[in-house]
């Protein structure tokens, strides 16, 4: 034991001192740490850099002419740290210039560098001297003059000056006096120089030589290490190294060495961790023209090649299995003389990861008796310095040299129509008392929980949703320290362990065999930890010793957190774990473990509710904090492999495999699952790993986003189609998708504040990466993925036409809001009412309960998706050019405002004062209420819908609020009197506390001035036919609708097509009412009217009776025959009998509804409201044959926002127009054109409606047409219906995508001109400005189907 502890003490002797935590006084300066490094050079330069990391404050390089050969540079840099730095550098033609890689032949002290992509290098610095000073020296030819160059720490965090990257020039001032360290003043380079410089001046020369030989046999390979050094030995002048990325674990190593000898390679392989030397594993190769020797033990003798050219030698060793090692080796003469470098031997890393490897080098690779001795034993000399930790496993890669192009996908294949989460708030009742019945039980230890959990979940799925919400809410329960985890029972790590994994595989298996319930599963499976064999588990238990003892920390905290994960380990170990490192990297600083601990909700009052108590805290010295460090970081990856299932380096190690050394005689060995872990996937992850911590600073968000996107969709083949050929290991596809899923989420709310910064393309493309993994991780996902192609779109479009681009992803922005709204208002309506059924059973903290729902959506991918858009909007808006406001009815207005939900919600009520509405949610064929005077809303409704032509007829003030910031400042004002209108200049709108309300209750005051006084229905009798045709019509008989086409007949263009019409006249209801067979009907519908009366608080419930009556009208004969005969003379297809035929009955159902429209609740408040006598309406009813629309368009012959009659404006749908006029969310394509050109059109808005309505079959429409829908004065349009026979129209989502409207400007431009150009014809025809509804089908034939006088 004694001679064990003093070889352990020796080998710490020859470890690099840098103590972390704060930095100790400098007990020596900058010029002391380089003296010895340029002591006898020529010193050209000495620059300070002021870094912008207070901890290292100033970095001090010089630059010298080492004398070493004509040209030669050498810049030396020195810095007090108390972390490990790395120079990350390039060379520049000109100061602040790109970055460019360093000519062949540049060598740096210490000799480790590590390819940092893009031509960049990163190397190490040493120790150099006391107090943290660290220092390294990079010797170049004079082939660039500047070094471009920033600090690393070891963590991977960049340091710069001033927040950019800083520039060193290599060129001699003109004139400068040159002077030695020594304070001589030094002499010419050709001038003698001491011993050292002649040996350099020999080596340099040949270092160039030698590096282009290696890199010659490099080809085009992936470099992921590199080491040159040159080497003060008569027979070897200096050395190059290249590690090449062989794939799938294996390394290609090209070594190339300055001899004039041949020379013989004598090496082995060793651990990250100090192990002995060892043998390469069998199927090693090499370029070598003689056969391997052996060395009698654990190193390998292979001869290099003949000299390639004088004086350079070169082998490649191509090694399986190499990744997880280091190649050990020295140089060997044929006499047996062994040569190494300043009087070590070489240890190179073959991981991705150099850090790992050499951060700390347990002893030199002699020890491992590489002259044929006999290996070191595992009893000998005790235990290792370095411990055997999951790093060895999890790489932490740096960047590989260039970016991995995205696949081409199709991005259809994302599309998945089940699996959403149901918002229907059921849950089953008796899982949740079973649940709460067993939960004390439970609560003895984690392994009976998840125990019980397993034996749950066969049952909960069999009951779908309702069974795994409860699961999952249970779970959540858990995860949020709301249930006990521990009491009174020991349990080993490795059975929890066990158990954990028992339940996440049944869950997995789930998650395969029901796709219906993917959404509710990996909500569940995000809970909780993905779990492990017993080994896995074990080393919760066994490292932490090994942590206390390397560290000399036996006792108080530690100690007790030991107790505590022997009795029995949980999540908030991971937690705990955490606390400490963030402890230690504050300068042990003990409130920033308390805030870590707070962020997960672990109190002192928690910690010391465990069976095995915490109650001291962590006190740590700062010599310890560098081990700490280390051991605590290996030792949080061995936590998370258990507890964490969304922790990406754990996940990803799960699944591209992983190995842990030894520990207590126990290692791990997790094989990759090779059907899933391509050599792409691994790649892609190691970039991941790399970009995803840089994205919040001086990184690119999209190059971390892609990578960890690729992944996804490398993992798709099994986590979409659920494939059932991986087993068990099913389950940690899944979890590396979660986290996944996850990364990009934290990836996204850490780049949010740059978001601001970014051009519109970045900005672009970064929503777009976040609306592609929100699509990946939903089901029921077709509104998505339609958004995601249409933001794709926008994307691409940036490069071109920014205003266009920035118009197609407003008007994208507006369709995804509202799948987020809808999908945050199903998984709240899901979550809560279990979570309050169990809370209830359980006793869960009401304040929990209370923001359950909340914090359950704030945790998803749609959360940092709303807030990209959010922090979007402006930038769109501007480029755009579309404001804060859009102006719907320009008037001005005064009023008392008042806020509400929606415009629905109040439709019915009146206002005792004039009142300014603010409704978050105005849907397009709502009323406005009376007494309201101007009306302001956040949403989009279009310009052309019912409310919009009603609030212009009513000179009620209307615009939409486009500006977040706008909005809240208004409804700040609430029970305000405000004053607002249109601004000034006329493109926004003003909304300004102050105003006098004159007006008596429930006047409107300017529409009360311009109201027509003479305003009333002018009463029609029946003309005695009950159908006529379109020769018929007459104002007397019909509405104007069917009058108006008429005067369009034979005026316009061939190209402008009218339908077919025939009418049921004025008067004909009554008629059919008073036939004999409706007589019983009649006698009910009197008493209905009659209790009508003036309305009163159920009038809604009145006007549905009357309706329902009307309905159930009885066609008689003689309306049967008229139609009939009218349809034929129009050419009409006749539906058949109106009251025996299936269709006959259909159309009869429509004539009736239409009939029964005049007492719907908008027409019937509006008639009110304008003091119409609403019995004095009688309806006419309009047939015709439906235009199969694959557009529908609705123009104003002058504009509605600004009045000017010299230019037009119009809305376009895909589909029926009914989505245009009536309550369907979104907006229409908008346009205006001059009347006299209507080619040039310009896009105010792209459509942003999910749904479209289509015809598939040929059909028949019944349009309403009233004595009261053209009044002056009066908006009457759209106040009565239009019905399809048999409701033959169908809702479809509407793929933009797609679509020759948006992705065809030549087709869009013709078409719109086609629209315009209609609009001019008929307001010739007619002589005024016209309202125009019309379709184009989808053989480009354009349909008027109405036009009337515009209000």
């Amino acid at each position: 034991l004694k001679r064990s502890s003093s070889n352990s003490r020796a080998r710490r002797s020859q470890l690099p001192h840098v103590v972390l935590g704060p930095p100790p006084p400098a007990t020596m300066s900058a010029a002391a740490a380089l003296d010895d490094r340029t002591r006898h050079a020529a010193i050209w330069r000495e620059v300070k850099f002021q870094t912008d990391d207070p901890e290292i404050g100033t970095l001090v390089v010089r630059v010298t002419d080492e004398g070493a050969h004509e040209g030669a540079v050498t810049a030396s840099f020195a810095a007090c740290s108390p972390r490990p730095l790395r120079l990350h550098w390039a060379t520049a033609d000109s100061e602040g210039g790109a970055w460019h890689p360093p000519p062949h032949g540049w060598s740096t002290r210490p000799p480790r560098s590590s390819d940092g992509g893009g031509g960049a290098w990163i190397t190490e610095f040493e120790p150099a001297g006391a107090g943290g000073w660290q220092a390294m020296d990079l010797v170049l030819p004079a082939k660039r003059e500047v070094v471009a160059f920033l600090l690393r720490t070891d963590k991977g965090d960049f340091i710069k000056q001033g927040g950019s990257d800083m520039y060193l020039s290599l060129a001699r001032p003109p004139g400068a006096q040159e002077a030695r360290a020594d304070g001589a003043v030094a002499q010419p380079p050709q001038q003698a120089q001491p011993p050292a410089a002649e040996v350099h001046e020999r080596v340099l020369p040949q270092l160039a030589s030698i590096s282009a030989a290696a890199g010659a046999r490099c080809g085009g390979a992936r470099v992921i290490h590199l080491e040159q050094a040159a080497m003060r030995d008569a027979t070897v002048s200096g050395y190059v190294l290249h590690v090449l990325d062989g794939g799938d674990g294996a390394r290609r190593v090209v070594i190339a060495v300055g001899s004039a000898e041949p020379l013989i390679l004598h090496w082995g392989l060793v651990g990250f961790r100090g192990e002995s030397w060892s043998l390469p594993s069998e199927g090693w190769t090499s370029t070598s023209p003689k056969p391997p020797r052996s060395s009698g033990g654990a190193a390998t003798q292979t001869f290099f090649e003949e000299a390639v050219e004088e004086g350079v030698q070169v082998l490649e060793l191509n090694l399986p299995n190499a990744a997880n090692r280091c190649l050990a080796f020295v140089f060997c003469t044929a006499a047996r003389r062994f040569i190494k470098c300043n009087g070590k031997d070489m240890l190179v890393p073959l991981s991705l990861d150099m850090s790992s490897a050499l951060a700390e080098k347990p002893k030199s690779a002699e020890e491992g008796r590489h002259e044929g001795g006999k290996r070191r034993s595992r009893g000998e000399g005790g235990r290792h310095d370095a411990h055997d930790a999951p790093q060895e496993a999890a790489e932490k890669p740096f960047r590989p040299p260039e970016r991995i192009p995205r696949g081409d996908h199709d991005w259809n294949a994302l599309r998945i129509d089940d699996g959403a989460l149901l918002g229907d708030g059921a849950f089953d009742e008796g899982l949740a008392d079973k649940v709460a019945g067993g939960e004390e039980g439970c609560q003895r230890s984690l392994m009976h929980r998840y125990n019980f959990a397993a034996d749950l979940v066969d049952r909960a799925a069999s009951s779908g949703q309702k069974g795994l919400i409860v699961l999952f809410t249970w779970f959540r329960f858990m995860a949020l320290r709301q249930l006990v985890i521990n009491r009174n029972y020991n349990i080993k790590p490795r059975e929890i362990s066990a158990a954990q994994e028992k339940v996440t595989v049944r869950l997995a298996n789930v998650y395969r065999a029901r796709r219906d319930l993917r959404d509710v599963v990996r909500l569940t499976m995000a809970t909780i930890g993905r779990g492990g064999n017993g080994a896995v588990g074990q080393r919760i238990r066994d490292e932490i010793l090994d942590v206390q003892k390397r560290n000399d920390c036996k006792g108080g905290m530690m100690e007790e957190w030991h107790q505590k994960l022997h009795n029995n380990t949980c999540p908030d170990d991971v937690a705990i774990c955490e606390a400490l490192l963030e402890y230690i990297k504050a300068g042990l600083d003990i409130s920033k473990y308390w805030a870590r601990l707070a962020k997960d909700r672990i109190t002192k009052e928690r910690l010391a509710s465990y069976d095995r108590k915490i109650t001291s805290e962590p006190r740590f010295k700062p010599e310890q904090c560098q081990g700490l460090t280390r051991d605590l970081t290996a030792y949080l990856g061995t936590l998370k492999a258990v507890h964490s299932g969304a922790d990406l380096d754990s996940a990803a190690n799960a699944v591209l495999g992983y190995r842990q050394s030894a520990c207590k005689g126990v290692a791990v060995e997790v094989p990759a699952i090779s059907k899933v872990a391509s050599p792409r996937l691994r790649q892609l992850i190691d970039l991941a790993r790399y970009e995803a911590p840089r994205a919040s600073t001086d990184g690119s968000p999209v190059a971390a986003l892609e990578p960890l996107l690729e992944a996804r969709w490398a993992l798709r083949p099994w986590t979409a189609e659920a494939r059932d050929d991986l087993g068990d290991r099913f389950k940690d596809v899944v979890y590396l998708d979660l986290a996944l899923e996850d990364a990009i989420r934290a990836t996204i709310e850490g780049s949010l504040a740059r978001l601001t910064e970014a051009s519109l393309g970045q900005a672009l493309k970064v929503v777009g990466l976040a609306l592609e993994n929100l699509t990946m991780s939903s089901g029921g996902n077709h509104e998505l993925l339609v958004c995601l192609k249409l933001w794709r779109q926008a994307a691409e479009l940036a490069a071109g036409s920014e205003r266009e681009s920035a118009l197609l992803a407003k008007a994208t922005m507006d369709r995804i809001q509202r799948a987020l709204a809808g999908q945050s208002e199903r998984w709240t309506a899901a979550v809560q009412p279990p979570a309050e059924g169990l809370g209830r059973r359980l006793r869960i903290d009401g304040g929990i309960l209370k923001l359950y729902a909340e914090e359950v959506v704030r945790g998803g991918s749609a959360a940092p998706l709303s807030q990209l858009l959010r922090a979007l909007d402006p930038l769109l808006r501007k480029v755009a050019h579309l404001g804060a406001w859009q102006m719907i009815s320009p008037v001005r207005s005064s009023g008392r405002l008042v806020l509400v939900d929606s415009l629905a919600s109040v439709q019915h009520s009146t206002y005792a004062e004039p009142t300014v509405l603010v409704a978050r949610a105005v849907g397009g064929d709502e009323d406005i209420p009376e007494g309201v005077v101007a009306l302001l809303t956040t949403d989009t409704p279009d310009i052309l819908s019912h409310v919009a032509v009603r609030a212009r007829n009513e000179k009620c003030f209307f615009a939409a609020v486009l500006d977040a910031e706008v909005f809240q400042g208004i409804c700040a004002m609430q029970g305000s009197v405000v004053t607002c209108g249109p601004s000034p200049t006329g493109d926004g709108a003003t909304v300004e506390k102050g105003g006098e309300v004159r007006d008596a209750p429930g006047e409107v005051s300017e529409a009360a001035a311009d109201q027509h006084p003479g305003l009333a229905i002018k009463e029609v009798r029946f003309a005695g036919r009950h159908a006529v045709t379109s020769a018929g019509f007459a104002l007397d008989i019909v509405g104007g609708k069917s009058c108006n086409l008429n005067r369009l007949r034979g005026k316009l263009p061939d190209w402008i097509k009218l339908p077919a019409s025939a009418a049921l006249p004025y008067g004909t209801f009554d008629e059919v009412l008073a036939a004999q067979e409706n007589a019983a009907l009649a006698q009910r519908l009197r008493g209905m009217l009659s209790a009508l009366g003036d309305g009163g608080p159920d009038v809604s419930a009145k006007l549905s009776m009357i309706r329902e009556a009307v309905g159930a009208l009885a066609p008689t004969a003689a309306v049967a025959s008229a139609l009939q005969a009218a349809f034929a003379e129009e050419g009409l297809p006749w539906p058949g009998d109106l009251r025996e035929s299936k269709e006959g009955a259909k159309a009869w159902a429509a004539i009736a509804g239409v009939w029964a429209s005049k007492w719907n609740d908008r027409a019937y408040l509006s008639c009110r409201k304008a003091g119409l006598n609403h019995s004095a309406i009688s309806m006419a009813v309009l047939c015709q044959q439906v235009v199969q629309a694959k557009y529908a368009f609705v123009i104003h012959t002058t504009s509605p926002a600004t009045g000017n009659d010299q230019e037009l404006y119009a809305e376009v749908v895909c589909g029926l127009g009914e989505t245009l006029v009536g309550n369907y969310a979104g907006r229409a394509l908008s346009f205006s054109a001059p009347k006299s050109d209507t080619s040039q059109t310009t896009v105010k808005s792209f459509p942003s409606k999910s749904i479209g309505l289509f015809v598939d079959t040929p059909s028949m429409i019944f349009r309403s047409d009233s004595n009261a829908e053209d009044l002056e004065g009066f908006a009457g349009a759209g106040l009565y219906d239009s019905i399809i026979m048999g409701n033959a129209a169908v809702e479809r989502v509407v793929d933009y995508s797609a679509e020759p409207l948006l992705c065809d400007t030549s087709f869009r431009e013709q078409l719109l001109t086609k629209i315009a150009e209609t609009g001019v014809r008929i307001e010739q025809v007619m002589g005024s400005a016209q309202d125009i509804e019309g379709a184009v089908d989808s053989d480009g034939n354009l349909f008027v189907v109405q036009t009337r006088p515009q209000v």
